[in-house]
Order: structure tokens, then sequence, then C-alpha cells
């Protein structure tokens, strides 16, 4: 009897050891994929708001161009123009 029980619980052993293992694997998985993606997006983010930014930049310095070309008549026309709308 003694034996019997030995043996289930030995095999019993096995197969909890294996499941545990398994499952321990999943997990770690799981968390592995969980953190790359939370990089990539952190950096995908990061690289929208640095485009942002040099769109803007890009935009202001145009702004600023177009500005200094202009006669002084055509730039207090526009700054009337502007100051009603």
């Amino acid at each position: 009897m003694i034996a019997i029980v030995t043996r289930l619980a030995s095999g019993l052993g096995h197969r909890v050891a294996l499941w545990a293992a398994l499952c321990l694997i999943l997990v770690t998985a799981l968390r592995i994929a969980t953190r790359q993606g939370r990089h990539a997006a952190k950096a995908e983010f990061a690289i929208r708001t640095a485009e942002a930014r040099i769109r803007a930049l890009r935009i202001s310095r145009e702004v600023h161009h177009e500005i200094k070309t202009l006669s002084e008549a055509e730039r207090d026309h526009r700054l009337d123009r502007w100051m009603r709308d």
C-alpha cells in the first residue's frame, strides 16, 4: 500500500513540476512581450513628439521668414485684417 501511494505521489509530483514549469515559462513569455510592447510604445511616442516639434519649428520659421520679407505696408494691412478677425 505504501509503495502504491509513493508511486502515485512521485508520478503526481513530476506532473505538477512539469505544469509548474510550463506555467512559469508562459508567465515569463507574457511579461517579456508586455515589456517589449511598452518600450516600443514609448519609443514611438517619443518619435511622434519629436516630429511634431520639428513640424512646428519649420512652420514657425516659414512664417517668420514670410513676415520679414513683406513690405511694411503689406505687413500693416495683414495685421489690421488679423486684428479684425
